[in-house]
């Protein structure tokens, strides 16, 4: 919000590609850094505790010592990476990723679905600032996914309930996943073919100001 885009100016004065905005960005990124350090000090430090303790650890549990607390948050950033990149939610992505971690599918699902709130509320914050969003589509959006929300969430508990199994989980993940791909590849063929091919490569402020 500080550096604007679109047709929202920055309340900062702060122009694309000016100094002020690489310094945004870079003080985003200090501070992600910062905050990054500070929690992993304090996993290893808490699992440095349960080792001298002997802290019986249960299935699903994720052992956060000195080497897991550097490759799980650098595959999350690149989740987040290409989240960003093809339009996905990174809800979407971490939901694989924290099964393949071991954690248990129903704090998996439980997990991803609270980072999706968070993440689509400031999306759809961002868009609705920025003058993005599209308010015929919005109200309808809306009604649609609380309602496949609320259709899935109680078929998937009335399978689980029935079958004892959690494997419907990582099948639904899963198939969320495949599908996601499917679509996207479906809708950037058409999209190159009704614009006559990829489009050139243009500058990083290019229709900002």
């Amino acid at each position: 919000l500080p550096k604007g885009g679109g047709p929202f100016h920055s309340p900062l004065g702060i122009r694309c590609g000016s100094p002020s905005f690489w310094a945004s960005n870079a003080t985003m990124i200090l501070w992600i850094l910062i905050v990054s350090i500070f929690a992993r000090s304090y996993l290893v430090r808490r699992c440095d505790i349960k080792e001298r303790c002997n802290y019986p650890y249960v299935e699903g549990d994720i052992k956060w010592d000195a080497r897991a607390t550097i490759v799980y948050p650098l595959v999350c950033t690149a989740a987040g990476f290409f989240a960003g990149m093809f339009g996905v939610g990174g809800g979407i992505v971490k939901g694989p990723l924290m099964l393949a971690m071991g954690v248990h599918p129903k704090v998996s699902s439980a997990s991803s679905a609270c980072m999706i709130l968070f993440t689509s509320f400031t999306a759809t914050t961002s868009f609705v600032v920025f003058g993005l969003l599209d308010m015929e589509y919005a109200p309808i959006c809306l009604v649609l996914g609380f309602t496949a929300t609320i259709v899935g969430q109680i078929v998937l508990f009335y399978l689980m309930e029935k079958f004892q199994r959690n494997s419907y989980i990582a099948f639904s993940i899963g198939g969320i996943v495949l599908l996601s791909a499917f679509l996207m590849t479906i809708e950037s063929l058409l999209s190159m073919a009704d614009s006559g091919g990829p489009k050139p490569p243009t500058g990083l402020c290019t229709g900002k100001e």
